[in-house]
């Protein structure tokens, strides 16, 4: 019976409940007409409540419980006469449950109502808050206490890459490297069984896996929560790979601004310049190659490595060889003048270092040249353990690098040439400002002989080796001798 209420309340058929409550009502009434002891009172008004219950709400229940207690008493007067005393207690308890009946389905409806209104509200809350949820920037990701996710945004699909019905269900384990998982999992169970948890709480930055094995810096904030003894998490997670890429450009460029300001030529720079990159963009080896215009051909001015990494065979074969335009890595560059980027050099073609490669297990690599008046004078290269797809940004940043380093080489050259200049003129100027040696001189008419064999005036002879001018005049002794009456006069 209940079934049969619930399924005709569900497809919305009030007029059938109402036909079904006057039906009970008639019924009832013309029952309760052929029948002794009120017994039709007892059982088919009740059901009429019920009924009215599942039509009208309160103003059908309160209706049917007064027509109920109405009908019972017309039907005292209208029902087969029987034991009096039977009769009205019977009338009496008929109308009390009657009463309590309606009372308990009036109760019973205010409390509906108040469900439906808290589930609606409950409802728009939710709503609301997925709506604040799935439009959020960040992604929010919720998982259970088995660590099974159960709620995805659209900010989490983009940048994970998953669809949210791919994710659903799924372990979080997914969504980080394999680094991760052990440490994950012994965090969840400690959660779970203790409530403790040394990240909930706080902000810390981490690494994700996105769907095609692409690993990238985030920022995760956890925040965990129980109910009815079911343990939640919470997580939003920012991807802060152009935050991290923005910081590691602004490092790198002082790193190599630091170490180019501290040192008078390239090579004394070079070390620290690889060191900086290969740390701050995690890269394990760097080599510079230096064009040698005679020879037409690259030379590697220094390499350097991360101390975990053992390269002896590739670091010799790489301090020995020379590259000509267009062959290997850093002839390409060398050729094309613009940066160039190796998934893995062990599957290239154009890499005569490919067996020492495979040897200490370098696979990833890209070159940038070192442009100096729009001609490139060297190539720098770095090379990594992993297989790495191309990146665009670190393309730019490292070009960026080249032109950096390429104006200090001009504006060491251009300092060279001015010391030679300023140290040649200064030379030139003391040769000519001073006289050495012996002065072959007349000791009659005092002239001097030049290195030709001829004899010059000394001013002559002076002027014409130095900057010095002379002025004639007399002495007072020659004066003398030339004019006996000079003192007279």
């Amino acid at each position: 019976m209940a079934s049969v209420l619930d399924t005709l309340r569900r497809y919305g058929q009030p007029r059938v409940f109402g036909f079904l409550t006057c039906a009970l009502l008639i019924g009832a009434f013309l029952f309760d007409m052929f029948t002794q002891h009120g017994v039709a009172a007892w059982v088919l008004y009740p059901v009429a409540i019920i009924a009215a219950m599942q039509w009208r709400g309160r103003w059908a229940i309160v209706s049917t419980t007064l027509a109920g207690i109405g009908l019972t008493v017309l039907g005292a007067w209208v029902s087969p006469a029987g034991h009096a005393g039977i009769d009205f207690i019977n009338r009496i308890l008929a109308v009390v449950l009657i009463s309590v009946v309606g009372a308990l389905c009036l109760w019973l409806e205010r409390q509906e109502e108040a469900y439906e209104a808290v589930a609606a509200s409950q409802q728009r809350h939710e709503l609301t808050l997925r709506s604040v949820v799935q439009s959020a920037a960040d992604a929010i990701v919720l998982a259970d206490g088995l660590g099974n996710i159960v709620s995805w945004n659209k900010a989490a699909s983009s940048i994970f890459g998953y669809k949210e019905k791919d994710a659903l269900g799924k372990p979080l384990t997914m969504l980080m490297p394999e680094r991760y998982r052990a440490a994950h999992q012994q965090g969840l169970k400690r959660v779970v069984e203790t409530g403790q948890s040394r990240l909930v709480g706080q902000t810390v930055q981490l690494h994700g896996l996105r769907k095609d094995g692409e690993e990238f810096p985030l920022e995760l904030s956890l925040a965990s929560w129980k109910t009815k003894g079911d343990v939640f998490f919470s997580g939003i997670i920012r991807d802060i790979t152009l935050r991290k890429r923005e910081e590691s450009h602004l490092t790198v460029q002082y790193a190599v601004t630091r170490a180019l300001a501290d040192s008078a030529t390239l090579a004394e720079a070079a070390p620290r310049i690889l060191q900086a990159v290969c740390e701050t963009v995690g890269w394990e080896v760097g080599a510079i190659w230096s064009v040698d215009a005679g020879a037409q051909a690259l030379r590697c001015n220094d390499i350097w490595h991360v101390p975990s990494v053992t390269i002896e065979q590739f670091e010799s074969a790489t301090r020995e060889m020379t590259f000509a335009s267009g062959i290997g890595l850093p002839g390409r560059v060398w050729s094309s003048g613009k940066p160039f980027w190796i998934t893995d050099v062990v599957q290239d073609s154009n890499f005569p270092r490919v067996s020492m490669a495979r040897r200490v297990g370098l696979h990833g690599a890209f070159a940038f040249p070192v442009l100096s008046g729009g001609e490139v004078t060297g190539v720098i290269e770095f090379f990594s353990r992993q297989v790495r797809k191309p990146d665009e940004h670190l393309l730019l940043m490292m070009g960026a690098l080249g032109s950096q380093i390429g104006l200090f080489l001009s504006r060491k050259r251009v300092e060279a040439e001015r010391e030679r200049l300023v140290l040649e003129l200064q030379e030139a100027l003391t040769n000519i400002k001073t006289l050495r040696g012996l002065l072959p001189i007349c000791a009659a008419c005092k002239k001097v002989r030049d290195d030709s064999g001829y004899w010059n005036r000394i001013e002559d002879y002076v002027r014409d080796r130095s900057q010095a001018e002379f002025t004639h005049g007399i002495c007072p002794d020659c004066a003398r001798k030339m004019h006996p009456d000079w003192d007279e006069k």
